[in-house]
């Protein structure tokens, strides 16, 4: 009885100190890694879609007065927008009849270094974002573009402009040529 009680603790001893290891072993590792400058954390990957800077001149038809808050017109297969001083809008609903989108735009903020765009597909109760469709445009009043491929043309989408901050106002033309009523 006293041989198994000292076989008990000794088993017992041995499992607190393979624990007490363990938990050095991790202190030991990340004192390690923060001197060598190594890290046990996965960084993640920037997918960040950006718009390729353009030297198209951006041709904005249909609307009369480019200093309205917001303003669209479909022109020539081209949905065109003005906005003055807006945190986000959204556009009524297009479709992309070839399945494809080009857009062109430029923009300056107040305080704010891009805006955003994404897609929007209408379904039933309301709308769904289209993966991948998210595009960053710099607000330095240079025209920029990007093509939004592979759209069902027998869908209706939406565009959304918008930036990530409520504190400053955003100013800028887009041009959305491929759609369809």
């Amino acid at each position: 009885m006293m041989k198994t009680k000292r076989i008990f603790a000794f088993a017992l001893a041995l499992l607190l100190a393979a624990l007490m290891l363990t938990g050095c072993k991790s202190t030991l590792t990340s004192i390690a890694h923060k001197l060598t400058g190594a890290s046990d954390e996965v960084q993640e990957e920037d997918t960040t879609q950006w718009a390729a800077p353009s030297s198209d001149p951006l041709m904005i038809d249909g609307i009369a007065d480019t200093s309205a808050k917001y303003a669209t017109a479909v022109a020539n297969g081209s949905l065109n927008i003005v906005f003055n001083g807006i945190w986000s809008r959204q556009t009524d609903y297009f479709t992309a009849p070839n399945g494809m989108l080009s857009v062109y735009g430029c923009g300056t903020a107040e305080g704010v270094q891009k805006f955003k765009i994404s897609l929007w597909k209408k379904v039933d109760g309301g709308a769904q974002y289209v993966d991948n469709t998210t595009y960053y445009f710099v607000t330095d009043g240079q025209n920029y573009h990007c093509d939004i491929g592979n759209l069902d043309p027998n869908a209706s989408y939406r565009l959304t402009i918008s930036y990530d901050s409520s504190k400053y106002y955003l100013y800028g033309l887009l041009k959305v040529e491929g759609i369809g009523g």
